[in-house]
């Protein structure tokens, strides 16, 4: 018997203690749940039934978990435990993470979400997926700002459901790759089984960025007419669409969201040093680095023209010293003349 998702806050689920429904999405439902065994608040996913029956993804889900749950990152959310329900519901439970998604700020204060603010989570994202990927070969497949949590204590970024992420090279029996359709690349709409490596990633990634700073998607419609565009269309540049995105931000994105895949950067790392280019720029670490090289050379200049300055004073020196001396000799002549003549006159 399927799972009644409506009635089970407040019930206990393979030693989990549902409190509360913190979301749901397009692949099952999460709550706020108490880990009876260590008394502690965790977040407690239960996958809906399509995902749960497929037994091929039910076996690529439990292998997923397992290597989600060696990530080691700050910016990843922590895998604590997967299994099945008696009645064979798959659940995933994850650290819980007070504080909200990207979406929910940018639906409910759009003003937080600075420029800084969102190079910052650019960088802690690039970052994450970059250790996913270096240690683990683990892609996302999902990047948006719904899966993107900010804790409220420090505002740090936690990145959710890399768990439920494929694992480069797995797939379900039917080729199925699960993804967001307003983010989805155009070769995992395909499903070509490229192996882009990261790239699928970065464009989805470069999507959101593009939403973010343009104020709205690059396309709009029904799910069939925004994966068309997905394929077809290109949108505008970003710099035509928010003409006060800063210029080098807003071809990063362009490159980010191209079509093919081999025309976006190659990997995080790349990424995350231009992000964090661009931060140091705007915040004027750049302009102060430039101003003390130029205070350097300044000093320099000045104690070369200090070192300088006694080899000048002593030429000077030595010919005050040379017209003394004249003068000198100049006046005793004058007496020995006068000495000499008052001697004759006597």
């Amino acid at each position: 018997m399927a799972t009644d998702f409506a009635n089970l806050v407040g019930t206990e689920v393979c030693g989990y203690e549902l409190i509360s429904e913190l979301g749901h999405g397009n692949m099952g439902v999460v709550y706020l749940a108490r880990q009876t065994s260590l008394d502690r608040p965790v977040a407690f996913k239960l996958l809906l039934p399509e995902y749960s029956d497929d037994v091929q993804y039910s076996m690529n889900f439990i292998r997923e978990a397992r290597t989600a749950a060696q990530l080691d990152h700050p910016n990843i959310v922590h895998a604590l435990d997967a299994g099945k329900t008696p009645d064979g519901t798959s659940y995933f439970v994850m650290e819980y993470v007070k504080g909200r998604s990207l979406e929910d700020i940018r639906s409910e204060n759009p003003e937080e979400i600075t420029l800084d603010f969102l190079l910052g989570v650019a960088i802690s994202l690039a970052s994450a997926l970059h250790y996913a990927w270096e240690g683990f070969h683990m892609t996302h497949r999902d990047i948006k700002p719904g899966n993107l949590l900010i804790r409220d204590s420090d505002k740090a970024l936690k990145l959710a459901d890399l768990g439920l992420a494929n694992i480069q090279g797995t797939q379900s029996e039917e080729g199925e790759v699960m993804a967001t359709p307003m983010y989805a690349a155009p070769e995992v709409i395909e499903q070509t089984g490229a192996d882009v490596g990261v790239r699928s990633d970065i464009y989805s990634f470069g999507i959101m960025l593009y939403e973010l700073i343009s104020g709205a998607a690059p396309f709009h419609g029904e799910i069939e007419e925004v994966l068309r565009c997905h394929l077809e269309e290109v949108p505008p540049p970003l710099q035509e669409s928010n003409p006060d995105a800063d210029p080098e931000l807003a071809a990063l994105v362009d490159k980010m969201i191209a079509k093919d895949p081999y025309d976006r950067p190659a990997d995080w790392l790349a990424i995350s040093r231009t992000l964090s280019r661009i931060r140091d720029r705007i915040n004027g670490t750049g302009t102060q680095e430039l101003s003390s090289s130029s205070r350097s050379r300044n000093i320099q200049r000045l104690l070369n023209t200090s070192m300088a300055a006694p080899a000048k004073g002593g030429q000077f020196f030595a010919v005050l010293m040379a017209l003394a001396g004249g003068v000198a000799f100049l006046l005793l002549a004058i007496l020995l003349v006068y000495l000499l003549t008052s001697g004759h006159a006597s």
